[in-house]
């Protein structure tokens, strides 16, 4: 398999197109998303956040490091793809790449199904996070 490649920071508006309609796919599954992808391309753009693309695009992901008090962590934002195994190879490429900036520790929200596939590979659940939908006021 062939590792997957971090684009450049002066690539990003060159490969957006081909990523773009694949995150806004992924985004409309999810019912509650932190970014949208106007924010996710700023990001790209400063530098805070990684695009990664594996093999001939089957594999995309966005990551970021996040640096706490206490640890320095791989975020994996999104990852999206057809081929979940795959996912897995390209994210040892991608955790070694972490390493070397310092990190110890990975994090990343995913379906149940890839999680069970996640779990052969060292990650493992800590806590299960749970959303809900606020009204705007008291009613």
């Amino acid at each position: 398999m062939t590792p997957p490649e971090l684009i450049a920071v002066e690539n990003i508006q060159m490969i957006w197109p081909i990523v773009e309609p694949r995150l806004q796919a992924a985004m409309e599954k999810l019912e509650f998303v932190e970014f949208d992808l106007p924010q996710v391309l700023g990001l790209l753009h400063l530098g805070q956040a990684q695009l990664w693309i594996g093999g001939n695009a089957e594999m995309i992901a966005i990551t970021r490091i996040g640096n706490y008090p206490n640890v320095k962590r791989l975020i994996v934002d999104f990852i999206e793809g057809q081929n979940h195994k795959d996912y897995l190879e390209h994210m040892e490429y991608i955790e070694a790449w972490a390493v070397s900036l310092g990190a110890t520790q990975a994090e990343a929200e995913v379906r149940p199904g890839l999680a069970k596939i996640a779990k052969s590979q060292g990650w493992r659940k800590r806590r299960v996070k749970m959303y809900k939908h606020l009204s705007r006021g008291i009613h």
